[in-house]
């Protein structure tokens, strides 16, 4: 009776470890299945390379890809630093600068790197006669003394929307 006993736990082990492993079995065929896709896809039909080859030009044109990245990147840094100094602000105020004349003829531009550095020009416009004076600017500031309409002309060219990267 022992040994029967013994046949039988032997089957039951037996037939568990036979479902295990073909459930074990399944899952190796779904993953193969994709691997085969992915392989196809790498490799189409009648093509004569083989996977290492391929793998290696794989890896090979990554590292150029990386270095290249690299090097792009680089170049954008260079120009963001070249734009900041590029004329990107302009504030354009129009006023009549005397009683005589009407129009708004006369005008104060500010045109402002995204530092705030450039110039303000200003030209009065009358009817005997005209002026024009240009000014530096720092910072949105300048070194000489400066109008209303060309401190507004500054204010507008700061309140100018500027793209990714304003410092």
């Amino acid at each position: 009776m022992a040994q029967q006993e013994w046949l039988m736990a032997f089957a039951i082990f037996g037939s568990a470890l036979i479902f295990v492993l073909t459930i074990w079995l399944l899952v190796l065929s779904l993953k193969l299945k994709r691997l085969m896709r992915l392989f196809n896809r790498l490799l189409p039909k009648g093509s004569e390379r083989s996977l290492d080859r391929l793998l290696e030009e794989l890896l090979i044109k990554q590292e150029e890809n990386r270095t290249f990245l690299a090097s792009l990147d680089n170049r954008v840094e260079q120009l963001h630093l070249l734009l900041q100094g590029c004329l990107q602000r302009v504030g354009l105020v129009r006023f009549d600068a005397f009683g005589d004349v009407s129009g708004q003829q006369s005008f104060s531009v500010a045109l402002l790197d995204n530092r705030g550095n450039g110039v303000v020009v200003t030209s009065l416009f009358g009817r005997t006669e005209s002026r024009c004076y240009a000014k530096p600017i720092i910072q949105f500031n300048s070194p000489h003394r400066l109008s209303e309409e060309e401190k507004t002309a500054i204010r507008k060219a700061m309140e100018q929307p500027i793209g990714r990267g304003e410092e």
